[in-house]
């Protein structure tokens, strides 16, 4: 009777130490989910102001005001949609698509970058991709959701941006670059991405893309992969080998690159999970780049 007892309470303890256990992971998973993820005031849509004056684009399409609409194409990739609230459809608006770390939902990656309040308030249409392995055939996939979003939102298709995180980055970079890729971007901004110099050896280089490369101090996963990669782009884009100060936090910039053309490198502290959105500002960057955009043909 007695070993019964021992016995019976050794399972209670046991079932207590689990139950701690179990609590405290709980608890360390919730801690990183919240310290890392942003909350709702920044993946709500804003309200653009929208031009008094403006060309109307986009005849003919019926799309509407959308938030957070999910999407799985033909391709069986999977993506959501979100507008300003105030969404005009005669207007065209450039497009931010944000692209998945490795396992993230649509959802998840938003809450990760934080991007969609201050995107859509900029006048941006933001979409954020699922993330999927990678691969020439789902990378290959991937590249058409730009165009499919153009062809049901008022977009204009000169004004297309990429940005992402780790395996995000990964495919910002990759779709900029791969001729078999649907659509390339007027610019991108990438973080702790898997490419490096060698990687980027094999393809020939585009046309001259404005690109914000981030790549944090700490990444020990992709060590120096990201100064081995803004340097193919420096080449590419026809920079001169100096780098001056910029006024994104973080930031160097390479002067003499082709016209209207930015190429900066971006390092801020943190290891590889560390998403530097905010140190950066990508939204801001691409901004820059349509203002100036809008500035030239003004001045012609």
């Amino acid at each position: 009777m007695q070993n019964v007892y021992r016995y019976q309470r050794g399972i209670s303890l046991l079932s207590k130490v689990y139950m701690v256990l179990i609590i405290t992971a709980g608890a360390l998973v919730f801690y990183l989910y919240d310290s890392h993820t942003f909350g709702s005031e920044y993946t709500t849509a804003g309200t653009f102001t929208y031009p008094e004056k403006y060309a109307p684009s986009c005849t003919g399409k019926d799309s509407a005001t959308a938030d957070h609409i999910q999407h799985k194409d033909e391709l069986g990739m999977h993506f959501n949609v979100t507008t300003p609230t105030n969404y005009q459809r005669d207007y065209a608006h450039p497009l931010l698509v944000v692209w998945a770390p490795s396992g993230m939902s649509e959802g998840l990656s938003e809450r990760f970058t934080g991007l969609t309040r201050q995107a859509t308030e900029a006048g941006y249409v933001v979409v954020h991709a699922r993330s999927v392995p990678l691969g020439f055939k789902t990378l290959t996939s991937l590249s058409v959701i730009p165009t499919e979003v153009i062809e049901s939102w008022c977009i204009d298709p000169t004004l297309v941006f990429y940005t992402g995180h780790s395996d995000g980055g990964t495919v910002s970079n990759a779709l900029s670059v791969m001729p078999e890729s649907a659509f390339h971007p007027r610019a991108l901004a990438p973080s702790a991405m898997g490419m490096q110099g060698k990687d980027m050896a094999a393809y020939q280089c585009p046309s001259p893309t404005s690109v914000m490369l981030m790549h944090n101090k700490g990444d020990g996963h992709f060590p120096d992969y990201g100064s081995e990669v803004v340097q193919w782009w420096a080449d590419c884009n026809q920079c001169s080998g100096q780098t001056v100060a910029s006024d994104f936090k973080g930031c160097v910039q390479y002067t003499d690159c082709a016209e209207g053309i930015t190429t900066l490198f971006c390092e801020a502290e943190g290891n590889h999970a560390h998403w530097p959105g905010p140190e950066h500002d990508p939204v801001r960057f691409f901004s820059s780049i349509i203002a100036a955009d809008r500035k030239s043909i003004a001045i012609e």
